[in-house]
């Protein structure tokens, strides 16, 4: 009977032991997936971030903005973040105190964060407190729902307003950068008609190192796309390998290109250039093309005399 007694007593104890065991590691994972959707934003690890996340998330900063909570996807919140948070130079979330809810396949983890975003040798704190919510989906946990509790901030609360211009900014350069770069992508692939879109309609291409008998510029949208789409009576296929470079204003951009130019009578041009294009409203405004006049004279028999 003794050994019958002491034999219950282990199979309860090993049972209360899985079971506590089996809930440690449930919460490990859980705070895991909590400090992994972080880790991933101040990484910029956006695939990071989605991988923690289930297919809808209601989403609460309501105590911090103003605005009311709202059902997104991952990658509606990614959008989100990823346009304001790399307006920082950087940015570091520290959490603390985990306290895990587990009932059945739902999960609440709460805990404390503090935010630090750093800008230009400054820095923006904010401190409060998230509950985040979590389904189990097989052995993994997906969040599902995840609320700021604000409580305070300090240092320069106006580098939010700052890390958003600078977004601006960048968005507006890189958009930029793909309207020059559409230019040799209209020459390289003979589709002209890309040009239409390149150049304001008023838009003009300068040409102050043409020799005599050449244009020293082509004016309007209509005018370039005329000029260039004319090129394929003479020449075959054109390559412009390119470094485009930004400056720190987004309507401008220098680029350093090299010319292949195949000449269907026969041989290859091959010149180096130096191009600057304006921008205003997404559209080029102003093109103006430096070469090498010598390689260009010796290349059509042209005497620079």
């Amino acid at each position: 009977m003794k050994e019958l007694i002491f034999a219950g007593t282990l199979l309860v104890a090993s049972t209360a032991f899985s079971q506590s065991n089996s809930k440690i590691k449930m919460e490990t994972i859980i705070t895991e997936q909590v400090n992994t959707l972080f880790a991933g934003a101040d990484e910029r690890n956006w695939n990071k971030v989605k991988s923690v996340m289930d297919n809808q998330v209601l989403l609460d900063y309501s105590s911090m903005t103003g605005s009311s909570s709202s059902n997104l996807t991952p990658k509606q919140i990614i959008t989100a973040w990823a346009a304001f948070l790399p307006g920082f130079d950087r940015t570091n979330h520290k959490l603390s105190g985990f306290k895990i809810e587990i009932n059945g396949d739902e999960a609440v983890a709460i805990y404390i964060g503090k935010a630090d975003h750093y800008l230009n040798s400054e820095v923006w704190t904010v401190e409060g407190s998230y509950n985040t919510k979590l389904k189990r989906v097989g052995e993994n946990w997906l969040i599902n729902a995840h609320t700021f509790n604000f409580e305070k901030q300090g240092g320069n609360i106006g580098l939010p307003t700052e890390a958003s211009k600078k977004m601006e900014r960048l968005t507006l350069t890189e958009n930029n950068r793909k309207v020059v770069d559409n230019f040799f992508i209209a020459l390289e692939t003979q589709k002209f008609e890309i040009l239409k879109d390149v150049f304001a309609e008023n838009g003009k291409q300068l040409n102050p190192y043409s020799p005599a008998g050449f244009p020293k510029s082509f004016d309007g949208a209509e005018g370039i796309y005329k000029q260039y789409s004319g090129l394929t009576a003479n020449f075959g296929q054109m390559k412009f390998p390119r470094q485009i470079f930004a400056t720190e204003d987004p309507n401008f951009f220098f680029v350093k290109f090299k010319g292949e130019i195949e000449i269907k009578a026969g041989g290859k041009y091959e010149n180096d250039y130096l191009g600057m294009f304006k921008l205003e409203n997404g559209k080029v405004v102003e093109y103006t093309e430096y070469f090498n006049q010598i390689v260009m004279a010796k290349a059509f028999g042209i005497d620079l005399k």
